[in-house]
């Protein structure tokens, strides 16, 4: 059993492509099994991942030109553990896609900052369920105000996208520092 996040932007060849590729880059030696995977809410299904995004991961050691797009769907929202948006409106549409999912639906930037107050709290280390619960734990403390969103750089010069992509990585450092726990 893996604990499954899905990151979710809105033609999934920039910002979610870039985040599944840095959390992948991330998870490589993650004490429990965790699988990542991104969709986009309008999809460019079928195409690669923006040439300057590309760019940007290659900066940092990372290889994106495999990715292709894919369409945010019922059964990609039901199969996740943790959804990880770049913007509020995604996460409308996932929760639109199965209202079950409100409570594991999150910007990224939103849930690192919520994971990481769930620290202080103790779980047994390194298990799926540790994860599921700092999922849960997050949502019970969110608050209704508007979430924090990741730029889109789309259509930019390069430098927007080693933006994004430091935001990406920082964010997904802390969100998934919490999810895993001590190390």
């Amino acid at each position: 059993m893996s604990f499954r996040i899905l990151l979710v932007c809105t033609a999934n060849i920039c910002r979610s492509a870039m985040g599944e590729v840095i959390a992948r880059a991330m998870l490589q030696s993650a004490p429990l099994p965790v699988a990542t995977g991104s969709a986009g809410v309008r999809a460019l299904v079928g195409q690669p991942m923006a040439p300057h995004a590309v760019g940007a991961l290659g900066k940092l050691g990372l290889d994106g030109r495999a990715h292709r797009a894919r369409m945010l769907d019922l059964d990609l929202v039901r199969s996740a553990d943790l959804l990880l948006t770049m913007e509020a409106g995604h996460v409308a549409v996932a929760v639109d896609l199965d209202p079950a999912a409100a409570h594991k639906t999150f910007t990224l930037p939103e849930f690192a900052a919520l994971a990481s107050g769930a620290g202080g709290r103790r779980y047994r280390s390194d298990t799926v369920e540790r994860a599921r619960a700092i999922v849960q734990s997050a949502g019970a403390r969110r608050n209704r105000r508007r979430a924090l969103e990741v730029y889109d750089p789309y259509g930019g010069p390069p430098e927007g996208y080693d933006a994004c992509a430091k935001t990406l990585g920082e964010s997904l450092s802390h969100a998934l520092g919490a999810l895993l726990g001590p190390r």
